[in-house]
C-alpha cells in the first residue's frame, strides 16, 4: 500500500473511533490478519471494572449475554469491541508470566477533559506526555492494566 493510501486508511479508521461498529466494511486486502476486532479484559470483578470504565472514561459499557457466554460488559468503539469478562466465567484468559502487560490506548479529541475526569475520580494520571504525533495521559485501572489516552495532533487525525 502506498504511504498516502495507508495514511488515508488510518485516518478513516481513527475518524470512526467512538461510533458503533457497522456491518459495512471496506474490501479485505490479502494480508493474513485483517483487523483488531476485540479487546477483552478478564477481571476478578468484572462489574466493578465495568463501573470504573463507565465513570472514569464515560464508556457506555452494556451488560451482554450472547452465544452461550455468561454475563459480561461490552461496547463497540469503531470496529473494535471492548469487553470485560469475569475470571470465574470460564473465559480462557490467564495472567501473563515474565512479560510486560499490553497497553490499551483510547483516542480523544479533548485530552485535558479526560485527565481532569480521571483526576476528579482519584485516578493517578501520568502526563500529558508528548509522543510527537500527539499527547498522551496514562493510568492503571483497578485491575492494574496500563491504559493510555491519546489526543492526536490535527495533522495526524
Amino acid at each position: 500500500m502506498a504511504p498516502s493510501a495507508k495514511k488515508a486508511a488510518v485516518t478513516q479508521k481513527r475518524r470512526a473511533a467512538g461510533r458503533k461498529a457497522t456491518t459495512t466494511r471496506k474490501p479485505r486486502s490479502t494480508k493474513l490478519i485483517d483487523d483488531v476486532t476485540a479487546i477483552l479484559l478478564i477481571s476478578p470483578n468484572a462489574k466493578k471494572l465495568c463501573e470504573f470504565y463507565r465513570a472514569a472514561l464515560g464508556l457506555p459499557l452494556e451488560a451482554e449475554v450472547h452465544d452461550g457466554m455468561p454475563l459480561h460488559y461490552g461496547y463497540s468503539l469503531g470496529d473494535v469491541h471492548f469487553a470485560i469478562h469475569s475470571t470465574d466465567s470460564g473465559w480462557p484468559g490467564v495472567p501473563t508470566q515474565n512479560a510486560q502487560s499490553p497497553i490499551i490506548t483510547f483516542s480523544t479529541s479533548d485530552l485535558k477533559a479526560v485527565a481532569e475526569r480521571l483526576s476528579a475520580r482519584g485516578v493517578k494520571v501520568t502526563g500529558p506526555t508528548d509522543h510527537g504525533f500527539g499527547d498522551v495521559v496514562s493510568f492503571r485501572d483497578p485491575d492494574g492494566n496500563f491504559i493510555s489516552v491519546i489526543e492526536y495532533r490535527p495533522e495526524y487525525w
